[in-house]
């Protein structure tokens, strides 16, 4: 029987787990004929296609590979080209700005059509001016740091031009198996809130959000079969990253949100062992609505040539407007009555 041979920087011992998940499962199985071409048509990727033949073992997603049948070739970081760089000198140069102060129109940017199809099935055909400002510098590829706070729409903001860049790219090289973007978060609330809304910007890209407390095993598998987007807390992405599930080795784009409340819960060890775990060829932003000497200390560190946006200016306030908080006194026993209606 030929031999499949995979690119993985699983450990052995990962890749035993793995093969044991596999062998367990009834999806098992050898497509003996796979080629790089139909995985995609015209720049648009069909899910149903992509499920039946460009996965191999298991639903394991393809590689960025040019080889026949059966002969899979690692596609090494080294010698790849990166998404950041594939942008015409116009939308480097940031033309596609608008100075309407009502609202960016999403379909004027010249993204992928599936990405605003996505976003005006929810309703979404602007950008508020606010977004704007985190927007134009992330279309361009440029390192940011930003102090906005909490519910200003800054993940739209940046993912939108992370989304479009891998959607380009997967299109160009075909769907790879390691992650090319990863977002940290402090809170697995946070977390599952981003993930949320980069999955539903776009159908043809696979997102993950991995955080503590839940089982591992699953989110091992799914990265097994390959994800381009890796949403997570910093200590859950360390753990996958030592059984050998993560590499991190092809990420281009990476986000700290509310990168303060990372050192408020203790994350900041974990942060930079992740930033030194990356390539040094990427676009880095860091959102945060205070600049403590931690957050500095890392744009020094992490970020090159960094452009400062502040939306928040001389306000102590870190949440948007129009957001407004309430507290509810309750009893213990009362408490699920209260809290479920809330979150159902």
């Amino acid at each position: 029987m030929n031999q499949l041979i995979r690119r993985s920087a699983a450990s052995p011992i990962a890749l035993k787990q793995t093969l044991t998940a596999l062998l367990s499962t009834d999806v098992f199985r050898l497509i003996s004929t796979v080629k790089p071409s139909e995985s995609s048509i015209d720049g648009k990727f069909s899910e149903k296609k992509m499920v039946s033949e460009s996965f191999g073992i298991g639903g394991v997603r393809g590689l960025h590979f040019s080889a026949n049948p059966m002969e899979f070739k690692s596609s090494m970081v080294s010698n790849a080209q990166y998404a950041v760089e594939e942008y015409s000198d116009q939308e480097k140069s940031g033309s596609f700005s608008s100075s309407s102060d009502e609202g960016l129109e999403i379909s004027k940017l010249g993204i992928s059509q599936e990405i605003v199809t996505c976003l005006a099935n929810k309703g979404i055909t602007k950008l508020f001016p606010i977004q704007k400002a985190v927007l134009e510098p992330a279309m361009q590829g440029r390192d940011m740091i930003g102090r906005a706070r909490t519910g200003t729409g800054k993940t739209l903001a940046f993912g939108i031009p992370i989304l479009d860049k891998i959607i380009k790219y997967n299109a160009k090289h075909g769907v790879g198996r390691n992650p090319l973007a990863l977002v940290l978060a402090p809170t697995r609330e946070l977390a599952r809130q981003v993930e949320k809304e980069f999955h539903e910007a776009t159908t043809s890209l696979e997102t993950l959000v991995v955080y503590g407390g839940t089982p591992i095993n699953q989110q091992m598998y799914t990265l097994q079969r390959g994800v381009d987007v890796v949403v997570g807390t910093p200590g859950r992405i360390i753990d996958l990253c030592k059984r050998g599930a993560l590499n991190l080795s092809e990420v281009q784009f990476v986000v700290l949100d509310e990168a303060d409340q990372m050192l408020a819960v203790g994350f900041d060890e974990d942060v930079e062992i992740i930033l030194m775990k990356l390539p040094e060829k990427r676009q880095s932003m860091m959102f945060s609505a205070t600049m403590p000497s931690w957050i500095r200390e890392l744009t020094r560190k992490y970020l090159k040539n960094p452009l400062t946006v502040d939306l928040v200016g001389d306000s102590d306030q870190k949440l948007a407007d129009g957001i407004t908080l309430y507290s509810y006194q309750a009893d213990s026993y009362n408490k699920a009555s209260v809290v479920g209606p809330l979150i159902t």
